[in-house]
């Protein structure tokens, strides 16, 4: 089977974890004997981006016509950010680009993620040259122009303006393209399900990842040690880990180790030099992160908007650490309550420090978490999900193949 995948970025270019899931599908597929293609974005400077082999699987990478790189979005002012997603509305040059790209590999399906900076144009282009569209979502770019239902202040928007309407109800007709929306949680499922999601088919598959190496030696004597891993963006709730911290007596044993990039970045660093118990990593990958998550006790996932299924929560378990997370989104769905983790309200600094001294205090304990953290690692390893996708993947194809042959009966029919 070849299968082509589209996400907007992919290793190495990354800004979070959906390249990483579609990274790890692609190479399962590759890995099992299937062709597997990626179709990327790059920079206009970085044209024409040779075509690449990464562990087995092909990548092609192009610049989709628009005012800016959707990688390179920030510095750019309003006015540029409302054409970019005007033109990201439908952008024909990325649709012919794509359709270019479909006659010459000709795919059995085709399974989008991620499509910012393509646009949906390229589902028509499939769906036109009788190619079956999967479509899995990482967020909600069909719901919202920032993806993340998120008002400029970070609030959850209940209440979107009428651009923000007129956006919805055009991404979600560009949706009906779709034959099988495909949501890693079921709470996104039913967030586009309320909002008028209407498409053939939907269903859920969780995200899955590599089981990672034997965990380091954690050094003793520290103290319980809390770890935020994330991009640096406010939705994230990177402020709420350093409200909490502010919060909580000099003498509590603990440190937070904060790693990542973004926006928020001098703001971390100016809160690390101002306080020892906060150690800012910067970016990490590979060993750097493997190191890291070995050595910590709680991940924190302190986020502001609706999460999806975030992959963090799944490598904590993996590496057999509590998750501090906020009640919101998909992330209840990933951690048992009092067991491989604990949760607070979105946005409450007093009730995550107020877990957090209980953990670092010994007052609050995770029972049976190396257990139950295994279970829910077991469960979002990367052969399931591939296992789930393959499924699928196989029954879209049935699918298109009985309705060509339904085509081609009444065609000869009508012919006689």
């Amino acid at each position: 089977m070849h299968v082509l995948l589209v996400n907007n970025l992919y290793p190495p270019i990354m800004a979070g974890g959906a390249e990483l899931v579609v990274a790890y599908l692609a190479e399962g597929l590759a890995a099992r004997g299937h062709r597997a293609t990626v179709v990327s974005t790059c920079g206009p400077e970085m044209e024409p981006y040779p075509t690449e082999t990464r562990n087995g699987v092909e990548v092609l990478r192009f610049f989709p016509r628009n005012m800016y790189w959707s990688f390179a979005r920030e510095g750019h002012g309003r006015i540029s950010h409302g054409l970019w997603h005007l033109r990201d509305a439908w952008n024909r040059h990325a649709a012919r680009r794509f359709q270019a790209i479909l006659a010459l590999a000709r795919p059995d399906i085709v399974h989008t993620h991620v499509i910012d900076g393509f646009s949906a144009s390229i589902w028509r282009r499939a769906r036109r040259l009788g190619v079956p569209v999967m479509h899995t979502a990482h967020d909600y770019h069909l719901l919202c122009p920032r993806a993340f239902l998120l008002t400029r202040d970070w609030k959850l928007c209940t209440h979107p303006n009428l651009a923000c309407r007129a956006f919805r109800t055009w991404h979600l007709h560009t949706a009906l393209d779709v034959d099988l929306f495909v949501s890693p949680s079921q709470f996104l499922l039913d967030k586009h399900r309320q909002a008028g999601l209407r498409v053939p088919a939907t269903a859920v598959v969780r995200n899955g990842i590599p089981r990672p190496p034997a965990r380091q030696p954690r050094a003793e004597g520290a103290g319980v040690r809390f770890l935020l891993l994330c991009r640096l963006t406010e939705e994230k709730g990177v402020r709420v880990v350093l409200d909490a911290v502010r919060a909580l007596p000099p003498e509590l044993r603990f440190d937070v180790t904060i790693a990542g990039r973004g926006p928020l970045e001098s703001v971390v660093r100016a809160a690390a030099e101002a306080d020892p118990r906060i150690r800012f990593a910067g970016f990490v990958q590979g060993e750097d992160k493997h190191a890291l998550l070995s050595q910590a006790d709680h991940l924190l996932i302190p986020s502001l908007w609706y999460e999806n299924a975030p992959v963090a929560v799944v490598e904590a378990a993996a590496y057999g650490i509590g998750v501090i997370g906020s009640r919101i989104g998909g992330i209840p769905e990933l951690v048992a309550e009092g067991r491989t983790g604990l949760l607070f309200e979105p946005g409450d600094a007093d009730g995550l420090a107020a877990i957090m001294r209980g953990l670092a205090s010994e007052a609050i304990t995770l029972r049976g978490l190396a257990d139950a953290a295994a279970a829910v690692a077991a469960r979002h390893d990367t052969g399931t999900m591939v296992d789930a996708y393959l499924g699928h993947y196989t029954a879209l194809g049935r699918a298109n193949e009985s309705v060509r042959t339904s085509i081609a009966i009444g065609s000869n029919a009508a012919a006689a």
